[in-house]
């Protein structure tokens, strides 16, 4: 495998991931449903689908 050709693979897969994520919070923020996340320190945190949502689109600027 070429070097390009690995780095249209990790693009793709990073491209799927963040699909995946984004219909995960959709479908939590739809049935007002609340996702875990780790904070800093590692520790588990509760929010909502909504407010996932929304982080992940501030993060990726959509």
């Amino acid at each position: 495998m070429s070097d390009q050709e690995r780095i249209d693979l990790f693009d793709a897969i990073g491209r799927g991931i963040l699909k995946a994520q984004r219909e995960l919070f959709v479908r939590s923020a739809k049935l007002g449903e609340k996702v875990v996340f780790a904070d800093e320190d590692g520790k588990p945190i509760r929010i909502s689908g909504e407010e996932a949502l929304r982080r992940l689109n501030e993060a990726h600027n959509d």
